[in-house]
């Protein structure tokens, strides 16, 4: 007796203390014609069908321990019945039933290129060992997969603990005597097989990552899939505990990853193993987000409410808008806000960090500087020169705005409109001067208000350029909304912040 049939006996031997541990409840035949059916599988029948046909055939036996009142399968029995049914289909076009004739005088030639009896039953009988050696691995590596347990009413969870440590051990050792490598060909087949129903790898990934709960739901072709690389896994972790080996996950079938691909796709070569790194990497392929994968850290009441305005919806799209006022330039361990350590956090989540900022300040300046040169910034850096007002708007702009604010309110702004502004040069000395001509507005140009009648007049005014290049404020939020498509990882490992002019270059470069 060779090792692969040990399998069947085993299995008869077995099957008592197997069924005491089991995950899946076994199905009458109605019901698994059903199920198979469900999943895109052909096989016929209503309450009694396919699996009778190759019971009395003697290829496929019931799986519970008394078979004289009622038969029952293990759902992973529709392997077999896949594969009986693809080898006896009639390879005939749905339209050839128009042209009765021709149907009729080509029925002999069709009977001729069906596969043989023998083969059919051969190919049967392997999918239906491979099926019995899933089975028996089942109660072992089916809570890893589903991440759930069940324990079947008589026995209490220490007794199931015992039971399923002795069962494990007999069923492992079973493993032991068989062939690794003509078993990956097994493993290989089921592969091709649920690639042929559904070759959609990632979704594949997405739905084995996903909770039981919605994954045993799955039906038509893309459940069948499904479960016919659940019952590869099942066998692959066995064989990899045992044998050591190292076999494709199963939603691998045709071609092959390049060297460090699949990593950078699913951030881990073994996305069914590393979950939470893969479930990271899904989420980002399939626009998932649940949490924030951007932090614009701006500097100012100003500046802040500018962005305010142009992304209303900031959090619900992903993007966590951080006003640092007052803790720039403190960075001290007392300070409540310490910058340092938001990106700290931000590189541990795997956040973008987008820092806007005034150039006057030389401390600011030498601090993100220091930042960069450490490689603590992924993202993006927009230092105002000199500050957020006259980096993003010409002095013309400035007293537009300022003179519309002070119009809202009933104000006169003929001496603002007809000041000579031309020595004003910074944002400070702007508000110092609109004070002391501006009839209403002698609380100044800071907050809210100002910030959002700027941000408004920008958007208005969007393809204006200054000094020959679109509004650095603008260049800032045009990369946060583009950083939502990029991985961070590639972002990481591929680009660096130049310390001293705060561009973005590539390590290559």
């Amino acid at each position: 007796m060779n090792s692969e049939e040990r399998i069947h006996p085993f299995f008869h031997e077995h099957r008592s203390s197997y069924l005491e541990i089991l995950q899946n409840s076994l199905l009458k035949e109605s019901t698994l014609i059903k199920f198979t059916k469900d999943r895109g599988f052909s096989v016929s029948g209503v309450v009694a069908g396919d699996p009778s046909i190759y019971s009395t055939r003697g290829w496929l036996e019931a799986d519970n321990a008394n078979t004289d009142k009622l038969k029952l399968y293990h759902p992973f029995r529709l392997y077999p019945l896949h594969v009986g049914g693809e080898l006896s289909k009639l390879n005939i076009t749905p339209l050839s039933s128009l042209n009765r004739d021709s149907l009729k005088e080509a029925f002999p030639q069709i009977c001729d290129h069906l596969p043989p009896i023998n083969f059919i039953r051969e190919q049967f009988e392997h999918a239906n060992l491979v099926a019995t050696l899933a089975i028996l691995l089942e109660p072992i590596f089916w809570p890893k997969i589903t991440s759930r347990i069940s324990y079947p009413a008589p026995l209490t969870e220490e007794e199931h603990t015992e039971k399923l440590k002795s069962y494990k051990e007999k069923v492992l050792h079973l493993v032991s005597m068989l062939d690794p490598s003509k078993w990956y060909q097994y493993h290989q087949k089921l592969r091709i097989e649920a690639a042929k129903m559904d070759d959609n790898n990632d979704l594949y990934i997405l739905l084995r990552l996903s909770p039981w709960s919605k994954m045993k739901n799955i039906k038509d072709q893309i459940g069948g899939a499904l479960w016919l690389r659940l019952i590869a896994e099942v066998i692959r972790r066995a064989f990899m505990d045992v044998h050591s080996v190292e076999w494709p996950e199963e939603d691998e079938a045709f071609g092959k990853w390049s060297l460090g691909a699949r990593e950078k796709h699913y951030g881990t070569k073994f996305p069914t193993d590393d979950t939470l790194i893969a479930k990271q990497y899904l989420a980002f392929e399939f626009g998932l987000h649940t949490g924030s994968t951007a932090c614009w850290y701006l500097e100012g009441e100003t500046e802040f409410s500018a962005a305010s305005y142009c992304l209303p919806g900031a959090a619900s799209g992903g993007i966590e808008l951080i006003n640092v006022k007052g803790a720039l330039g403190r960075e001290n361990p007392s300070t409540p806000l310490r910058i340092e350590d938001c990106l700290a956090k931000d590189a541990a989540l795997k956040r973008f960090s987008f820092i806007s900022f005034d150039g006057d300040v030389s401390s600011n300046v030498k601090f993100f500087k220091a930042q960069a040169s450490r490689g603590n910034i992924v993202g993006y850096v927009n230092c105002n020169s000199p500050d957020f007002e006259f980096d993003n708007f010409t002095i013309d702009e400035l007293v537009e705005v300022a003179a519309r604010l002070d119009e809202n309110e009933g104000g006169d702004t003929q001496d603002l409109r007809n000041y000579d502004w031309s020595g004003v040069k910074s944002g400070k000395e702007f508000e110092t001067r609109y004070k002391s001509l501006s009839k209403i507005g002698q609380r100044g140009l800071k907050g809210q208000r100002w910030g959002e009648a700027l941000a408004q007049y920008a958007w208005e005014n969007s393809m204006v350029q200054i000094n020959g290049r679109k509004r650095p404020f603008f260049e800032t939020l045009n990369v946060i909304l583009r950083s939502r498509r990029v991985k961070y990882d590639y972002q990481r490992d591929n680009f660096y912040i130049c310390p001293e002019t705060f561009e973005i270059k590539a390590f290559n470069s």
